[in-house]
């Protein structure tokens, strides 16, 4: 999985008023985007799976990762393009393709509103999944065919009304799934149990606990919908935690190849840990090892420089 901020499609307000921090990068060695979002569209049709969508690497052949997933941009980056194709060149066969593609999402989706990472799969690639935005970046393209706009105005009322079904029930998971602490909504982890519901975990250094990152896009996402009652109460809840976990004095810099993090009292533009306990809300930070650490100098190194664990996500 990708732990670099996913771009969302939609243009949103802004989440709090804070001002933005920079951070110092670290040295960090991200996955690559799906094969989609660079292969020519000609690879595209060809790799496209027979259930509608497509694979994260085209060249995985067996396992997991030879399944159709929507990780790393995967699928849903590929029916953008066809979609941009057919309005270009007017060729059925891009049409086709996507409706296909947009149908294997709708197929994907549990009942209960959640998608998860890959299609038919077993682990955490089962949870769904709002890990790097996966999720959010599926719901805003089901949106944008509900509603015929941009690229899609190809599509026909039954697809673009099964559409607006998936995004209805997408929304009922988001509220269903965030996260209630003494009684106060809080925010979201990057994936839940595709039946409990509850935060759970992925990768042994990705433990449930909430998320701010992804949490963030979330929120964005639900101030897109007609408001009602509970979509009001889930964003101020997350965004009251948000400003209940900011963290002031310190910096977070890249120093001889490391990450370090600096107390400095004079520093007050806020920034926030990617993961926190839940319950006690303390920034959390797991190596390899799967144990829980409260200071990122207490997990290895090659950890510290391969993950974003802090960011200034709620205030961008």
């Amino acid at each position: 999985m990708k732990k670099s901020t996913v771009s969302v499609a939609l243009a949103f307000t802004m989440l709090l008023s804070a001002p933005a921090v920079l951070l110092q990068p670290a040295a960090t060695v991200m996955a690559a985007d799906a094969s989609g979002t660079t292969a020519s569209i000609s690879n595209v049709l060809k790799n496209q799976q027979s259930d509608g969508g497509w694979r994260k690497d085209y060249t995985e052949s067996s396992g997991e990762w030879a399944k159709s997933t929507i990780d790393n941009k995967a699928t849903y980056s590929e029916i953008r393009r066809l979609a941009s194709e057919y309005k270009k060149t007017k060729d059925s066969k891009y049409s086709a393709a996507a409706i296909k593609g947009i149908n294997f999402l709708i197929n994907m989706q549990y009942a209960n509103g959640g998608f998860p990472q890959v299609y038919q799969s077993s682990g955490y690639h089962k949870h769904i999944t709002y890990n790097d935005n996966a999720m959010i970046n599926v719901l805003i393209l089901l949106d944008e065919v509900a509603n015929k706009k941009g690229d899609f105005s190809f599509i026909d009322s039954s697809l673009a009304s099964k559409s607006k079904q998936a995004v209805d029930k997408g929304v009922d998971c988001i509220l269903n799934t965030q996260v209630t602490v003494s009684g106060k909504l809080t925010a979201w982890g990057q994936q839940h149990d595709s039946s409990t519901l509850k935060p759970a975990g992925a990768r042994i250094y990705e433990v449930p606990s909430l998320t701010a990152q992804e949490s963030v896009n979330i929120v964005k996402f639900l101030k897109t919908r007609t408001s009602n009652s509970k979509i009001a109460a889930s964003i101020k809840g997350a965004e009251d935690w948000f400003k209940a976990v900011q963290i002031t004095g310190i910096r977070v810099e890249k120093k001889s190849g490391d990450v370090v993090v600096i107390s400095d009292p004079s520093v007050k533009t806020p920034i926030w840990a990617r993961f926190y306990e839940i319950g006690s809300n303390k920034p959390i930070f797991v190596g390899r090892d799967g144990i829980v650490k409260y200071k990122l100098s207490d997990i290895e190194k090659e950890r510290r420089t391969g993950y974003a664990w802090y960011g200034n996500w709620p205030a961008k």
